[in-house]
């Protein structure tokens, strides 16, 4: 008889092991039922929160002429990275991979049908009074940026996971965030408005999903302090 503190774990989600980023798989030509991007919107916000402040806001860009725009600001911002991890990935067919995949998301994100850019109604600035105030042991302003993005992800990855359901690709990025200033003169964000990321929302090419290649638990997790970890092999 199994112990009922500790109950037989239940099949993982088939959603949940072959979500991922799917830059190389937006269909640029197919246009997205924004009722669908509403209701998986709709899905997420019951994610958690910390101190139930639910502070996120999401600003949903269909129209041509502000993703054109959006784009470009996001292309701009992005060169110099996508420039150096070029360099980098040379040589390396697996990263060179990943680095073709984000700059043909650089090159093509005024095509993507939605936009949708998750923010923060609260300041970083804000967030290190709060815990400043009260007399929270300084600095504060590593715990304080830290919850402040953590307030978002939770809802954000839902929101990924949402889309993936009602069968949407989903590619999470920050790379604007380098011209945030010039984002939100876009997206009219007032002062206080924190961007924290960028999703290009489509239709997937293709019906094929499976887990992304990645390292294998007993290379990722330690017990009790930090081990050296084995060699980074990847699940097939």
């Amino acid at each position: 008889m199994n112990d009922p503190l500790d109950p037989p774990p239940r099949p993982v989600s088939p959603a949940l092991t072959t979500t991922r980023l799917e830059r190389g798989r937006l269909d640029l030509d197919l246009p997205v039922d924004l009722s669908s991007v509403h209701a998986a919107l709709s899905t997420a916000l019951p994610a958690s929160s910390g101190s139930d402040d639910q502070l996120w806001q999401w600003v949903v860009v269909t129209d041509a002429e502000q993703r054109n725009r959006l784009a470009e600001c996001y292309r701009r911002a992005s060169r110099p990275y996508l420039e150096a991890m070029g360099g980098q990935a040379a040589g390396d067919p697996e990263r060179c991979r990943s680095w073709r995949a984000s700059v043909d998301l650089a090159e093509h994100l005024h095509r993507v049908p939605v936009l949708v850019v998750p923010c923060l109604s609260m300041s970083p600035d804000a967030f290190e009074d709060r815990f400043g105030k009260p007399g929270f042991a300084t600095p504060v302003d590593g715990v304080a940026h830290s919850v402040h993005h953590g307030a978002l992800w939770p809802a954000l990855w839902g929101l990924v996971l949402a889309l993936r359901l009602r069968g949407l690709a989903c590619a999470v990025t920050t790379l604007h965030l380098a011209r945030a200033r010039e984002a939100a003169g876009i997206l009219r964000l007032p002062d206080h408005v924190t961007q924290a990321g960028l999703l290009a929302v489509a239709r997937p090419e293709g019906t094929h999903v499976c887990p992304a290649p990645r390292r294998s638990v007993e290379a990722v997790q330690h017990q009790e302090f930090w081990r050296p970890a084995p060699s980074p092999a990847r699940n097939a």
